[in-house]
């Protein structure tokens, strides 16, 4: 039996609007069912019926305390999976590994998404008390020390240009003001790495400094996490000298 043409467009209608929902995300690390309702005007019914299958197939993952989504397994496998081929991606992994041998900490690569940061490979630290290895998160550059480290590379006027609504508060500790992360990103361009002391997880800690190849056009950003205990400032800048060495390595390998 032919389906009617009515029934037909309902299920269109419906893949859009899932599709626009992971879209969403791309712009944005998690979102609450109030916000995507808002912002592609749609009823509270259709919106849960539409996490709810985006959910069970693994394309966004809630958040039960926040009551919150952000993508889920099966989407970060299909960014993860588009991005498998970049030469950085490839040639970076024995330097994560390398780091987070000798340092114990857990070591991330950064790359830009727009006014977010993606962590596109990990390699966990050794320390019985660690970061997870938490490839294909999304994280908000300015609440981030791999973010940061990214940003520095940029113009402050491109900064802007990222945050057409303002900076979005994510912790306590996260810069919030125009003037605040201007001052930061200033300092870091100054000192050559970026850090992140419970800005994005009150719990989490991070140097980062970029990575840059041989014709000076930014590529990612090599970061070390650790939980805030671990983190000093004279640790942070001993950490950022192995950070810029390692650095340096992988850039030398990029064409």
């Amino acid at each position: 039996m032919r389906e009617t043409a009515s029934h037909s467009v309902g299920k269109l209608q419906s893949v859009q609007n899932a599709l626009r929902i992971v879209r969403l995300l791309q712009h944005q690390p998690s979102l609450t069912a109030a916000a995507v309702g808002e912002e592609l005007g749609l009823g509270t019914s259709t919106v849960y019926r539409l996490l709810a299958t985006l959910e069970a197939e693994g394309f966004v993952q809630r958040d039960r305390v926040q009551r919150k989504y952000r993508a889920g397994r099966t989407l970060i496998a299909i960014g993860i999976a588009a991005v498998g081929d970049l030469d950085v991606r490839r040639k970076a992994r024995a330097y994560l590994d390398g780091l987070a041998a000798t340092t114990g900490e857990t070591t991330h690569l950064f790359i830009l998404e727009g006014p977010n940061a993606r962590i596109i490979d990990s390699a966990e630290g050794s320390s019985a008390v660690r970061v997870a290895a938490d490839t294909g998160l999304l994280v908000a550059t300015h609440a981030s020390a791999g973010g940061k480290a990214l940003l520095a590379a940029l113009s402050n006027s491109d900064l802007h240009d990222l945050f057409p609504r303002g900076l979005p508060h994510v912790t306590a500790a996260t810069l919030t003001t125009w003037e605040a992360l201007e001052a930061e990103i200033d300092v870091i361009r100054k000192r050559g790495y970026a850090v992140n002391h419970g800005e994005f997880n009150e719990a989490v800690a991070g140097v980062a400094v970029p990575v840059v190849d041989r014709a000076r056009r930014l590529v990612a950003a090599l970061a070390l996490a650790m939980p805030v205990e671990r983190y000093s400032d004279e640790r942070a800048h001993e950490l950022a000298e192995e950070l810029r060495k390692q650095a340096r390595l992988l850039a030398d390998t990029l064409i």
